[in-house]
């Protein structure tokens, strides 16, 4: 019997991925939210085959295909010679039960988890507090918590930090955050229109090339969106303008429609890992560990990769109380989660930005016929996706294994 909760900070996606499979193991949980409630927003919107997969044992990879769009197509297009590349996730269709991208936006899964958690026993969420200090030696963690009835102190198993890029845990634990931030700034923009009439052969996943102002378009179920750059002399207020908005849908899909509007949001764009994720019985996880460019749709799914990995380990934590075990599991923690953040995420992030907005014609030409030549290949192109959907990561760094099997690999 677990004497003391896990307390996690971060009512989103990861802190409540990581509450669902504690408390589903009957490890009590408690979140703690600064906010009035679980975030809106619709944010991130593509969950990948390998976190799908990682989400089945919880029943959750069920709760969300009830909700989402499959999206099995990909296409590469250039703004002003169309279409390049087109990859088929069906090609996976004998390495997963889930052959696509499940297009739901992250409000809408966190939501789902967020009234399960309320139904079961030993899973509190408390909203409007924050962690302002904690304490820790080898039996747990002593948390100082300001709440709207004053501050609290209470001892935790674990503190674990699911509180995004300005995450105050990772800034309380004194880590650096190693990096750097894009001078420039993206937009989503979202409308309920349907983009097929403009482009009628228009996948729910499209990567849009331009030296000068590249797009994403993608479908989520609620709405078709658009994300693109937003130039340094255009501030964020007129960037977010009806009548700027409207601009950037009639440019992208060459019509004079006007279109009503359903969310507006400005992305400033990082790329930075912690330089650890851990710190004693204090853990980060999802963007508080790192935080990369939204171009692959891998930030909400390495952070859910982050949550699983983290709660298995911390299931047998728990279970058996045993300090070596303790620093052993979360070291390997932290190896395998940075090394996935650099070694994938980052990568991917990255060659899918720089291919979008490369300015060098010459160039962007020999990167756009290489994505083409990878596409048209079944065997390069099966490669890339096992990589593009983290099925790769998870095979080859593996989840929430035990030290020794994790050692024998």
């Amino acid at each position: 019997m677990v004497k003391n909760p896990v307390v996690i900070v971060g009512a989103g996606p990861v802190g409540l991925t990581a509450a669902e499979i504690l408390s589903q193991q009957s490890i009590p949980v408690l979140v703690i939210e600064k906010n009035d409630s679980p975030n809106k927003e619709w944010r991130a919107s593509t969950f990948h085959p390998g976190t799908m997969e990682l989400l089945e044992p919880t029943g959750l990879a069920d709760e969300l295909l009830k909700r989402g769009l499959k999206a099995p197509i990909i296409q590469y297009r250039d703004r002003q010679t169309g279409l390049y590349a087109e990859f088929d996730a069906t090609l996976l269709k004998d390495e997963t039960k889930y052959p696509f991208r499940l297009q739901c936006p992250q409000s809408t899964y966190t939501q789902v988890v967020y009234e399960r958690l309320q139904e079961r026993p030993g899973a509190t969420i408390i909203f409007n507090s924050e962690v302002i200090g904690f304490t820790q030696d080898k039996d747990g963690v002593n948390i100082k918590i300001l709440t709207p009835e004053g501050e609290q102190e209470m001892q935790a198993s674990f503190l674990l930090g699911a509180d995004g890029a300005r995450s105050s845990i990772r800034k309380l634990l004194g880590l650096t955050f190693e990096g750097y931030t894009l001078e420039e700034r993206f937009l989503l923009s979202g409308t309920p229109v349907s983009f097929e009439k403009y482009l009628p052969d228009l996948a729910y996943v499209n990567y849009i090339s331009d030296p000068d102002e590249f797009l994403f378009i993608l479908r989520v179920p609620e709405a078709w969106r658009l994300l693109y750059p937003i130039p340094p002399s255009v501030s964020d207020e007129e960037a977010l303008s009806d009548e700027r908005i409207q601009l950037q849908f009639k440019k992208a899909l060459k019509t004079e429609d006007t279109f009503p509007i359903v969310e507006r949001m400005i992305y400033r764009v990082h790329q930075r890992v912690a330089e650890k994720f851990y710190e004693g019985r204090v853990v980060l996880m999802g963007d508080a560990a790192h935080i990369n460019s939204p171009l692959g749709g891998l930030g909400l799914n390495s952070g859910i990769h982050d949550a699983v990995d983290l709660s298995r380990r911390l299931v047998r934590i728990l279970s058996s109380e045993n300090e070596e075990q303790l620093e052993e599991e979360l070291q390997i923690y932290n190896k395998v989660r940075r090394q996935v953040a650099l070694d994938y995420v980052k990568e991917i992030t990255e060659k899918n930005t720089s291919l979008m907005k490369e300015k060098d014609p010459e160039y962007r030409l020999k990167m756009q016929k290489q994505m083409a030549d990878t596409a048209a290949n079944p065997e390069s192109a099966k490669k890339w996706l096992l990589r593009a959907s983290l099925i790769s990561a998870v095979r080859e760094q593996g989840i929430g294994e035990p030290p020794k099997a994790t050692q024998n690999s």
